[in-house]
């Protein structure tokens, strides 16, 4: 059976088991911020598994998981992946053991064909009425059915004796093997029936639930005959491709070690693809370190496994998506993006590469604990682990692999804790409790700002109470609402409540599941549990909160028409005053690509555009065209906001009737969020007409200054003026060249050589790169071969200049490189050409240092040259 076949298969099954099939959840979770990936199915079931919702029983997915733990045993066998797809059925205090079993067993038997012959069963060791239901309801021998330990069959491991507190319950699991005790695990039934107290006693819970999970690629692999996931049909159709990017004089082909550079390559490259399409993009931290590390993990293996050339890791990135597409067709428009991201990640490796080392080895004679600065080259900056040993080995320096994997096995244990899918997730129940036994708020916005509502549930602080009284703060939850809740890079709505005495002021509105809360302080009167009172919303702040969110779809759609369907939105800030707009992008723009940009907003503004928006099947939604955003939940039912032929997007926010009301769209401010992302700051409606105003009242100001006859001479005055000063700085630069050469003449005469050439090395105060430039000019017209290092102070950082004579430059020497590496000391950047080039910094306290490093660095390449 083919793995898409598969998974689909077993979706069906359970459908047809009156379980209600999930799409899978985002790699990232969108309601736990203790979790950095989604690394198991039941993530997105938490409130149910709570018993905090309550309007399904069952539930089955197919989750894409993401675990960052034993990275380096990724490849190398045949199961473990970093990225891997859990097939999974659930019951929430719905069926228990025997059902779960028993259509497990049906499963894998009656439709996946399995024979019972070869297969066998595990049980936790005091679990008599799993094993009984195994032996008797089933049928399977009792040599067959094993019984183990809290540790291999508990969930969580060991949490009988180790805890933690909260949820919990004993493990079967499914074995495919001829010999009980040996073989391969395919499927996990977690009967979750304990509610471990804090002396480590084990009470029965209220509601006893079914956690399942079935690894979509091991079962595949089972069923397909090979010994390894990554020989599955999916698996092979990517090595296929890759293969087509290999030098054939470098490639091993069926060596143990190629083929494990081969596996970690496909897997590591899933993993990215997901990452990023759902949001997790690479950085220094959190999600997007893990991303960016394991690009860099991918890049290493992909060199190692016979890449014909650097940096073309990125190139494999429509044959997986190609392989991916039947269960996840998103990936497909996503597909350009990816691949740019990936591609712009490789090149700064690369230049990490080029550049970490020299540092690394700069660093590494100076440390006390050379085995501590190489884990840091190796964890922090990414340098791989045999070039690290390499360039010890070559400076004579023992890095202790004792200390080195002490560290690297702390860091891993960071990694599983910040990928855990056990503790706190369900004993932490977090803002869901103040909802329980409540039903979802309706949501009346869209159609009005007022609304007359029942209050269900008063919270103060973290208690449920009855009621609030005067000059108190707390939470209102009502039957229905006009307020929105902030979702989607809405801001919440803000207003009254009045009723029955009560005068209150709504702060904020947020979303707690499907219900709408209300920051409320209670001005006069009390708000009381069971009360009717009429709600408001400050309809003027939200008329301009709905200019803003109408705006972000007109400049998503113009970003994409001006600079390519590449551009998607990656985060956004709806508010009343401004608006933030996240893009992928990889670039500054251009002012004239602002302005393009700018200018198709407000013409569609000008022409007063009707807004469409109407609710409709979500399949219907994106035939139609309409932009959804990967990684975002929807409903079978989504809300479509179209504007024209210009504008379709599946959004649940406020927005105006007609794009005149928006009035003018003001483009203040570009810039850089990430590698890849690029984020625009905008105006709409009066703040922009004010911001105008301002910009004209400034313009007036300046022709007043400037004694202009018209706004329209400015340009030329101001040309002019800079012209004037132009001029005046060149006279001073002159002036203090020559004065500076003057006084610089005996000293550089005295210079002895070194190494076959002077080297003179100056610090200047107060000098810019210009003014060390024509000294040198000045001075390589000396007899002898002549290498300068000049240095130049500046108030906030400092500059360096290095320049070699053509006779040097003709034997290989560079300055630029020298220049990069002076200026990576003072935490700056710098190059040029080999003749001459310049850099600087602002680590100011680095400055002796760097020169030093400069001083080494001309040396050893003017010997180079000799030689």
């Amino acid at each position: 059976m083919k793995t898409d076949d598969l998974r689909k298969t077993y979706l069906e099954f359970f459908k047809s088991k009156d379980h209600r099939v999930f799409p899978s959840d985002s790699l990232v979770p969108s309601d736990d911020p203790s979790l950095l990936f989604t690394g198991a199915g039941m993530n997105q079931f938490k409130p149910y598994f709570l018993g905090l919702k309550k309007d399904i029983k069952r539930a089955a997915s197919c989750q894409k998981c993401l675990r960052a733990a034993d990275l380096d045993r990724v490849g190398k066998t045949a199961y473990h992946h970093s990225f891997f797809e859990m097939l999974g059925n659930f019951s929430f205090g719905d069926y228990f053991k025997e059902e779960a079993i028993a259509w497990g067993w049906e499963f894998v038997t009656r439709v996946l064909g399995l024979s019972p012959s070869k297969l066998w069963v595990s049980v936790y060791e005091a679990d008599d009425e799993a094993f009984n239901i195994w032996k008797n309801k089933i049928g399977i021998p009792e040599s067959r059915i094993v019984r183990m330990g809290a540790e291999d069959n508990f969930w969580p491991s060991n949490a009988p004796k180790d805890g933690p507190n909260g949820p919990c319950g004993p493990c079967s699991e499914i074995y495919v093997g001829e010999i009980p005790g040996q073989g391969v695990e395919i499927w996990n039934l977690v009967f979750t029936q304990f509610d471990r107290q804090s002396e480590g006693s084990l009470k029965n819970l209220p509601q006893r639930n079914i956690d399942t999970g079935m690894g979509l690629e091991r079962t595949a692999a089972v069923l397909q005959g090979v010994a390894s996931n990554f020989d599955t049909d999916n698996f092979q159709k990517i090595r296929g491709e890759l293969k087509c990017f290999l030098d054939k004089t470098k490639y091993r082909a069926q060596e143990p070690s190629t083929t494990a550079h081969e596996n970690a390559v496909m897997d590591h490259m899933r993993a990215v693809i997901f990452s990023i399409a759902d949001g997790a993009l690479p950085s220094n931290e959190g999600r997007g370190y893990v991303v960016r590390k394991l690009i860099r993990l991918g890049c290493d293996h992909f060199e190692k496994a016979g890449a014909a050339h650097p940096g073309t890791l990125h190139k494999l990135v429509p044959a997986i998506i190609d392989v991916l597409k039947t269960a996840y067709p998103d990936l497909v428009s996503r597909k350009r993006n990816i691949s740019l991201m990936i591609e712009n990640e490789e090149r700064s490796y690369l230049e990490v590469i080029e550049t970490r080392i020299p540092l690394f080895k700069q660093e590494l004679p100076l440390s006390k604990n050379p085995a501590q600065v190489a884990f840091k080259y190796y964890d922090t900056y990414g340098l791989p682990s045999e070039i690290i040993n390499t360039a010890a080995t070559e400076l004579g320096i023992r890095i202790d692999p004792a200390i080195f994997n002490a560290l690297l096995e702390r860091q891993k244990k960071r990694s599983r804790e910040s990928s855990k899918i056990i503790g706190e997730i369900f004993s932490n129940k977090g803002s869901y409790r103040l909802i329980t036994g409540l039903s979802d708020t309706l949501f009346s916005g869209y159609e009005k700002t007022e609304e007359r509502a029942t209050l269900l549930r008063v919270v103060k602080g973290d208690r449920v109470v009855d009621e609030l009284g005067p000059g108190e703060e707390g939470l209102l939850i009502f039957n229905r609402t006009p307020f929105y809740a902030q979702s989607g890079g809405q801001v919440g709505d803000t207003g009254t409540v009045v009723g029955n005495g009560l005068q209150a002021q709504i702060l904020d509105t947020q979303r707690i599941d499907k219900c709408s809360v209300h920051q409320a302080q209670i001005k006069s009167g009390t708000a009381k549990t069971g009360g009717i009172y009429d709600l408001a919303v400050d309809s003027k702040r939200r008329a301009d909160i709905m200019k803003n969110h109408t705006s972000t779809h007109l400049l998503h759609s113009a970003l994409r028409k001006v600079l390519g369907d590449h551009v998607k939105q990656s985060g956004s800030l709806v508010a009343p005053d401004r608006l933030r707009f996240d893009f992928t992008h990889f670039s500054a723009l251009a002012p004239e690509s602002l302005a393009a940009v700018e200018k198709l907003v407000n013409e569609q503004i000008q022409k007063n555009v009707l807004l469409d928006k109407k609710e409709m099947p979500k399949a219907e939604a994106i035939r139609e065209g309409a932009i959804a955003f990967f990684g975002e939940k929807y409903g079978d039912k989504v809300r479509v906001v179209q504007v024209g032929d210009f504008s379709k997007e599946l959004c649940g926010g406020t927005h105006l009737d007609a794009t005149g009301q928006i009035a003018l769209f003001k483009i203040v401010s570009e810039s850089s969020v990430q590698a890849g992302v690029r984020r625009i700051e905008a105006l709409t409606g009066r703040y922009a007409l004010a911001k105008q105003k301002e910009e004209d009242a400034d313009i007036e100001k300046m022709v007043k200054e400037f004694s202009a006859p018209t706004k329209a001479a400015l340009p030329d005055i101001i040309k002019n003026l800079r012209e004037t000063i132009k001029n005046r700085r060149i006279d001073l630069l002159v002036h203090t060249m020559n004065s500076l050469h003057s006084r610089l003449l005996p000293q550089f005469e005295k210079t002895a050589c070194q190494n076959g050439a002077k080297i003179f090395v100056q610090k200047f105060q107060g000098a810019n790169v210009f003014i060390l430039n024509e000294i040198f000019n000045r001075l390589k017209n000396s007899r002898e071969p002549l290498v300068v290092l000049f240095q130049g102070d500046g108030l906030d950082k400092v500059s360096f200049a290095v320049g070699a004579s053509a006779d040097l430059v003709g034997h290989g020497f560079h300055s630029g490189k020298i220049v990069k590496e002076i200026a990576r000391a003072v935490r700056g950047n710098g190059g040029g050409r080999a003749d001459f080039a310049v850099g600087g910094g602002k680590d100011l306290e680095k400055i002796d240092e760097a020169m030093a490093l400069g001083e080494h660095l001309i040396k050893e390449s003017l010997i180079k040259c000799k030689s």
